[in-house]
């Protein structure tokens, strides 16, 4: 992928989202933003990413760039595919019901609560790590939503929809 052959597209863009990747775990690594375009910006990731791995430092994308962009971006995938489904939910048959407090509640507040910023009809509340009142409406809220019973009760259903919703509302609000 040389910049003088090729300037924009999805290949461009692909080389963008792997840049981004490894600049997450490689601070040498210029943050770029995936527009598909070989800008400036890109070519200085191209630039740190040589330099962080001993490459000759040119901003153009040759083969043997390329090999190692790949290389380290399926090495750091792996990190990021164990890291994106963490074990919070104790089982599928597990349930949070209203005036229980596991542990794991603490994780699925902070979730609610930062989507409480995102949607107008999801109340603020505390995170206390207890399913209290304002943590069981919200999630009757988001259940609603769903099309799922709004009965108030976290189950793994219920659980796997917060998360997803949460997911998409970090991505879309801080990955940009």
């Amino acid at each position: 992928m040389n910049r003088t052959n090729l300037r924009s597209g999805e290949p461009i863009r692909n080389l963008q989202h792997f840049l981004r990747l490894i600049s997450y775990y490689y601070n040498t690594v210029p943050t770029v933003i995936p527009d598909g375009k070989f800008s400036s910006q890109t070519q200085q990731s191209v630039m740190g990413f040589q330099k962080t791995f001993n490459l000759p430092v040119t901003g153009v994308v040759n083969f043997d760039t390329w090999k190692l962009i790949t290389s380290i971006f399926n090495q750091l995938s792996k990190y990021e595919e164990a890291a994106s489904v963490p074990l919070i939910f104790p089982a599928t048959n597990f349930s949070i019901k209203p005036g229980e407090s596991p542990l794991c509640l603490y994780l699925i507040h902070s979730m609610l609560h930062s989507l409480s910023t995102f949607f107008d009809n999801l109340n603020d509340f505390n995170i206390t790590g207890t399913h209290d009142e304002a943590s069981i409406n919200s999630v009757k809220f988001l259940q609603e939503l769903f099309n799922l019973e709004p009965n108030g009760i976290i189950d793994k259903k219920t659980f796997n929809m917060v998360t997803s919703l949460y997911n998409n509302h970090v991505e879309t609000t801080f990955i940009k």
